[in-house]
């Protein structure tokens, strides 16, 4: 009788304790995205900006504009810890996450910041933990294009 040896797997295994550090790798980002805003904001953006009375528009914009900033830094911060804690596909868990969570300081302007840093802790985390799933799958074209799907239908329904 013939055995049968499959060599191809589909998924790539992940323990329990991977999955977790994970998670608390993308709530710790969703810390450091906080804490980033805030000092983009009070340093960098509200002294070059606000410091002219024409620029009043772009000063009440000020905390959007740190929060994409803060966004695109975090993102870098974020790929280099996790490819040198060896988190799979790294990559696309920080462009997709990036891409999804681009207007959180604006979502969160307005909110007490007990409230900002559980919201900015919360979303970071359930979206590494939702990409870090979707990276499990050997194939890396299946893993690029669901990740793409998944963050283009909830940008349009957040547009919505």
């Amino acid at each position: 009788m013939a055995q049968v040896i499959i060599t191809d797997q589909q998924v790539i295994s992940t323990s329990w304790r991977e999955w977790g550090r994970t998670i608390v790798f993308g709530a710790t980002t969703g810390l450091i995205f906080w804490l980033l805003t805030i000092l983009l904001q009070r340093y960098v953006i509200d002294p070059i900006v606000c410091k002219q009375a024409l620029n009043a528009t772009l000063c009440s914009n000020s905390t959007p504009l740190s929060g994409n900033i803060a966004t695109i830094l975090t993102a870098v911060i974020a790929l280099v810890f996790m490819v040198r804690s060896g988190i799979a596909r790294p990559v696309i868990i920080a462009v997709a996450t990036a891409a999804l969570l681009w207007d959180l300081a604006a979502w969160t302007d307005g909110l007490f910041w007990v409230e900002a840093v559980l919201w900015s802790i919360g979303l970071y985390a359930l979206t590494y933990a939702l990409f870090a799933w979707i990276t499990r799958y050997a194939t890396l074209w299946v893993t690029i294009v669901v990740s793409l799907l998944i963050v283009v239908i909830i940008r349009i329904a957040l547009v919505l």
